[in-house]
């Protein structure tokens, strides 16, 4: 019996669609079919680097060969709708880098059209899909910590100057992370958001910034992060009977020496070691490929339309409120 592969198609070719590929290569049901540039030479040389059959000097292109069945959708943040609109008017399912669209609006827009079409479209949060979130997500609901009263996390990379300026700042770009793992830990929706932040006044994004939630269970989370400092993580978790320590970056788990602290009150710290079988991209590749072959839409792993817009909406009442004070 033949094992049947998706074909994947990949929309540009920055370093994450080369991050992209090589998952695609690892996984045991995907193909890379073809890769669409905007140069013909790019993507030429793209295509002999990963042995893809198929290259274009455009992005059309990919949508309208019939060999694709599903794309990775790798350009700059303003352009994301645009082209999840296009593969889901292709009829071609979509993995989309984060974050998703630039805002509420336009992903109302991303949602009647995908199902209107009726194919799977998932934000490319390559965390979500990783067995450390999955074993964190687990401590969580098992009351480990007993129940949970504050989120904290912190997430800083010096992004600002390699980062498209159109495509907007540190919350788009690396606060996503932090507010998309609280949201799915939560499992709870904010009912109150304070923000403050840094705009810079060349490019008028947001450079630093803040954010203080409360949740309808009355837990809250503090959330900061920036792009124009060195990378730095952090993520802790307090319950009413203790306080989980996710000491590797949870945004970027490895195969191995993925470490946990639970620390519960007056006992030693109890250490848990997360390993994985695959690499941190190739899960979610795997995760698509499994939803399109067995028709598993609602996959208790995935990272559903529904889910990315309670993000989505934080992530734009924070800037909004950070650019309202500057």
């Amino acid at each position: 019996m033949v094992k049947k592969s998706i074909r994947w198609g990949i929309i540009g070719t920055s370093y994450i669609s080369e991050v992209m590929a090589r998952a695609i290569e690892e996984s045991s049901t995907g193909l890379l079919e073809a890769i669409g540039s905007r140069s013909m030479l790019t993507a030429q040389t793209f295509a002999e680097k990963f042995a893809v059959p198929h290259y274009y000097d455009n992005y059309q292109a990919i949508l309208d060969n019939p060999e694709v069945d599903v794309v990775y959708i790798g350009l700059p943040n303003h352009l994301h709708q645009e082209w999840i609109i296009r593969a889901a008017l292709a009829g071609k399912h979509i993995l989309c880098e984060k974050p998703l669209v630039m805002n509420v609006r336009e992903l109302q827009e991303v949602i009647a059209i995908t199902e209107e079409s009726q194919v799977i479209c998932m934000e490319a949060l390559m965390y979500r899909s990783h067995p450390l979130t999955q074993k964190i997500k687990e401590i969580i609901r098992n009351k480990s910590i007993g129940e949970v009263k504050l989120y904290h996390a912190t997430y800083t990379a010096n992004i600002a100057e390699i980062a498209n300026p159109i495509a907007g700042g540190c919350i788009r770009n690396l606060g996503c992370y932090p507010i998309s793992l609280i949201r799915f830990l939560a499992d709870a929706e904010p009912v109150e958001i304070k923000a403050m932040g840094r705009i810079n006044p060349v490019s008028n994004n947001d450079n630093q910034a803040s954010i203080l939630l409360k949740f309808e269970n009355d837990a809250l989370a503090v959330v900061s992060t920036a792009d124009d400092i060195e990378m730095y993580w952090q993520f802790d978790v307090y319950g009413t009977e203790g306080h989980l320590q996710v000491v590797t970056n949870p945004w970027l788990p490895t195969q191995d020496n993925n470490l946990l602290l639970v620390c519960r009150h007056n006992e030693p710290a109890l250490e848990i070691q997360v390993a994985a079988e695959a690499s941190l991209y190739s899960y979610q590749i795997d995760l698509m490929n499994h939803m399109i072959l067995n028709g598993d839409t609602l996959n208790s792993k995935r990272i559903s339309l529904l889910e990315s817009y309670g993000t989505i909406s934080v992530l734009e009442t924070w800037l909004q409120q950070v650019k309202a004070q500057n």
